[in-house]
């Protein structure tokens, strides 16, 4: 038999039930500006009536409702939509980094002004030609001093504000990980809360919506997967790694690698394994770190190296106003001792030979068939790939079979000099476990580059060059003064003026000479009135110098600025994109976990009438218990 006092338990858990709608109503109201705030839904169930059909079951009529309850509070969110806006956060800080410090990069090259790099090297290049008009003038030699002194500190400038950038990004990556290491904790506390609430069969909604603003954070930083299927456990994984599962969390390491010029590999702090990063802003951070500004950086490298030898070249071989000859007009540092020997492995040993160019004694004509038959074999570009050939035969021009080495893909360009004799110079590595600059091997199995060109003196293995051998100089055919060790490394960083040109402008070595001994060396000077052998640095400008003979200096450069403009533009045009895709989908979220006012309010009133019957419910159960009280007379 239902009890008397059935009514009153009805208004109850109806004024209960409400009383919850209009808090959590209240609650959706007040979060509406809040940031990672999902709309949340009382659901109101029956409860459970009276009364169940067993044989103990009274005559009488059953399935007697016992009104209402707030079963649980949801939560309106759409893991599909959360998961591609996790995506789209990823795209968007891989690229907003990009474009971000690629814009910097930009700024650096300061293109197009008048004090960019490219205007102030055709400065440096008049001040030659003006020489040669007029070298016997002191003021003439004065400005080229203060040109080529002008260009070599803005050469330094850029190199220090790459340098710079570089080391603010690997700042910018330390600070990163460490972020992803304090959202991560953040996460596991945040799952331990959760699973105790939910073990308490709560609703932690709250804590819910502050564990997915953290893991939207967490994507923008790093390419993450999200497994929310499990029912214990809250996983997050970077790569195929777990960095957070459940109450526990995986911490991440920055530990500086040698062999990136002490910067930062991230590994896992438990297992020492790299960390795999796939997206996001520390992915663009390592990548613009080790490779867009450090290929800046070589590419500045690549343009003074190649600056500093062509014009010492030319320059060794003309005579000051003093009558003297063979002197550098940029400041030249080796990395080598006086035997061209270096610690390859830093281990306190001189184990390799480092040149970084090497020119043949004989005078060649370009159109001249060579008439020798072999194979010439540089070193290969990658650590443990096959040797680079090359076949030549008779037929072939010098021309030719330069034009067949800097068509190989070796790290080795081939030219004739201003004097017609054949020169072999490094380039970058493009492999960093080889250094720049440093020609590795040199082989022929014919004559070509014994007899003819005059660079080895023997055939075949027995009498190739290999940098690995402390003897290898004793393999060459030329003296001292035609070859040349390879720099000190970022040679853009002390790109300078020999101390005898700053000292002394009319050591400036603007006049040719003549050979009176026949050795093939100038030793005579044409006279204080001659500029031809300024007109030869001059003519630099204009002839095809750079990356195997293919571009004058300044398109060589002109095509470092539009690489790194093409790569801001793409940058900037994917974040935009990107942009448009997180909006379009934050929009279609908000449709649906986002807090509608006007619609709160209509709840609100709806829960608030639902509110007052309960309670005019109780009223009138209050009245008629009285009358049965005291008024039945009992």
């Amino acid at each position: 038999m239902a009890s008397t006092f059935m009514g009153i338990e009805l208004g109850k858990r109806g004024i209960i039930a409400h009383q919850t709608a209009i808090q959590t109503t209240s609650h959706n109201i007040t979060n509406a500006e809040t940031d990672g705030y999902s709309r949340q839904r009382v659901i109101l169930e029956t409860e459970h009536p009276l009364y169940s059909p067993t044989l103990s079951h009274p005559h009488q009529a059953g399935q007697i409702g016992q009104g209402a309850i707030a079963a649980r509070i949801e939560r309106i969110r759409n893991a599909f939509i959360d998961d591609k806006i996790m995506d789209s956060l990823d795209s968007l800080g891989y690229w907003k980094t990009r474009s971000d410090y690629i814009y910097q990069i930009e700024l650096v090259h300061n293109e197009p002004s008048d004090i960019s790099l490219r205007s102030i090297l055709d400065k440096f290049w008049a001040a030659w030609e003006e020489l040669a008009n007029n070298p016997s003038e002191i003021a003439t030699r004065k400005v080229v001093k203060e040109q080529s002194e002008t260009l070599a500190k803005t050469i330094n400038h850029h190199f220090e504000e790459l340098k710079a950038i570089q080391n603010n990004i690997e700042n910018a990556i330390i600070i990163k990980v460490k972020e992803i290491n304090n959202i991560a904790k953040k996460i596991r506390d945040l799952n331990v809360e959760i699973q105790r609430a939910l073990n308490l069969g709560d609703n932690p909604n709250d804590l819910m919506d502050k564990r997915d603003l953290l893991i939207e954070k967490l994507s923008q930083i790093v390419n993450i997967n999200v497994e929310r299927n499990e029912k214990d456990e809250f996983i997050v994984y970077i790569g195929s790694e777990h960095l957070v599962q459940g109450e526990h969390f995986e911490e991440l390491k920055t530990v500086s690698n040698p062999k990136k010029f002490g910067y930062s590999d991230i590994i896992w702090a438990e297992t020492k394994m790299n960390v795999t990063i796939k997206g996001g802003e520390l992915k663009s951070l390592l990548e613009l770190r080790d490779n867009i500004v450090q290929s800046q950086i070589d590419n500045l490298n690549n343009f003074t190296v190649n600056l500093i030898e062509l014009v010492n070249e030319i320059h060794r071989d003309g005579f000051g106003l003093d009558g003297l000859t063979n002197r550098n007009f940029f400041k030249y540092i080796p990395k080598t001792n006086e035997q061209g020997l270096y610690d390859r492995n830093n281990d306190g040993i001189l184990d390799s030979t480092a040149i970084f160019k090497v020119t043949g004694n004989k005078i060649l004509e370009p159109k001249s068939k060579i008439g020798v038959r072999g194979t010439i074999t540089f070193d290969s570009n990658k650590v443990g790939s096959n040797p680079i050939t090359i076949n030549y035969n008779e037929n072939d021009t010098v021309e030719e079979v330069i034009q067949k080495i800097n068509k190989s893909g070796a790290e080795i360009v081939a030219y004739l000099d201003h004097r017609n004799r054949l020169v072999l110079k490094a380039t970058l590595s493009s492999d960093k476990n080889n250094p720049d600059f440093v020609i590795r091997h040199i082989e022929d199995s014919g004559d070509f580059l014994v007899n003819f060109a005059g660079i080895l003196k023997a055939s075949g293995n027995a009498g190739a060059y290999d940098w690995k051998n402390t003897n290898a100089l004793n393999s060459l055919a030329v003296n001292e003064n035609n070859y040349t060790f390879t720099p000190l490394s970022d040679i853009s960083s002390w790109i300078d003026l020999d101390e005898n040109i700053k000292n002394d402008v009319r050591k400036i070595a603007a006049a040719s000479g003549t050979d009176t001994t026949g050795n093939g060396d100038l030793d005579v000077p044409t006279g204080v009135g001659d500029g031809s052998n300024a007109l030869k640095i001059a003519e630099l400008r204009y002839k095809k110098v750079m990356v195997g003979q293919y571009a004058t200096f300044d398109e060589y450069y002109t095509a470092v600025i539009s690489e790194i403009g093409a790569l801001g533009e793409q940058a900037q045009l994917e974040t935009q994109v990107a942009e448009n895709l997180i909006n379009n989908f934050k929009n279609l979220r908000q449709s649906i976990s986002g807090v509608n006012l006007d619609e709160e309010m209509a709840n609100l009133v709806m829960f608030q009438h639902g509110y007052n019957a309960a309670a005019r419910v109780i009223s009138i159960m209050d009245r008629m218990l009285e009358t049965i009280i005291t008024r039945m007379g009992v």
